[in-house]
């Protein structure tokens, strides 16, 4: 948890200055994903709202955004089998996408491929350096 704690202020700081790709995101999705813990709606909460301060974005949407998909991964965990990389390349391009839209993003469409492939390629890393979730790859 620690890691992702860091990944997270590492993708606020880039998200904030550097790049319009919703790292924030990509990272809550794969916390959730991984952990299963109610700590990743806090997670959530907590960075949605540094990334709206620190993006001047209206206070409280990327949290309520970041909130809602957590809670959607968490409905479906006993339905659909979310560590799978399925899984993983759908969720991440329709939050990506979602999240996108709602922000008003101009290059959408390319910033949600782009935010699929990272985390299918981040996904199968996870899975090929960890023994225990290699067999939902």
């Amino acid at each position: 948890m620690k890691t992702i704690f860091l990944l997270l202020i590492i993708s606020i700081l880039m998200e904030a200055t550097v790049t319009t790709i919703p790292l924030t995101l990509l990272i809550i999705l794969t916390a959730a994903i991984i952990f299963r813990t109610n700590e990743v709606f806090i997670l959530a909460f907590i960075s949605g709202l540094f990334l709206d301060i620190l993006t001047l974005y209206s206070l409280g949407w990327s949290s309520m955004y970041f909130i809602i998909l957590v809670f959607v991964i968490f409905l479906y965990q006993k339905k659909f089998e979310i560590e799978t990389l399925h899984f993983v390349i759908a969720s991440s391009l329709l939050a990506s996408f979602g999240y996108l839209l709602i922000q008003g993003s101009d290059y959408f469409v390319l910033q949600s491929t782009a935010v699929c492939i990272i985390a299918s390629v981040s996904f199968l890393i996870y899975t090929a350096t960890n023994k225990k979730a290699a067999k939902y790859a």
